[in-house]
């Protein structure tokens, strides 16, 4: 298979996934759905990044204790960890309150289940 082969597969499923990801009748199953996607793939990959920076940081600024360039280095990777974790969590409390607020629940968002 060459190269543009599989850019017609890729450019294919992008496509298709949104026409059957929002086939709702309603505006509510939409949101529903749309939040349900950001939460359950693309907000872990966020954190999951975020933290990865964040202790890639950490371990940077350690290890350079004698170079101060790359303790500037470590020091800005923290930072920007700090900054995508502040905004996933951010990310979850807005979700949580405008679904609370118009929608009587909370769709998508991770919750614990209690035993029974």
């Amino acid at each position: 298979m060459n190269i543009s082969l599989y850019k017609k597969i890729i450019a294919g499923i992008m496509v298709s996934l949104p026409l059957s990801t929002f086939a709702a009748t309603t505006f509510r199953e939409a949101t529903i759905k749309f939040v349900d996607i950001l939460t359950k793939s693309l907000v872990p990959l966020l954190f999951s990044i975020a933290l990865a920076l964040f202790i890639w940081g950490i371990a940077d600024f350690i290890r350079s204790a004698d170079n101060p360039e790359q303790r500037k280095v470590g020091k800005q990777r923290i930072v920007w960890g700090i900054i995508g974790l502040l905004a996933m969590v951010g990310y979850i409390s807005l979700v949580g309150f405008v679904t609370n607020s118009f929608f009587n629940g909370s769709p998508g968002l991770p919750q614990l289940k209690g035993i029974n």
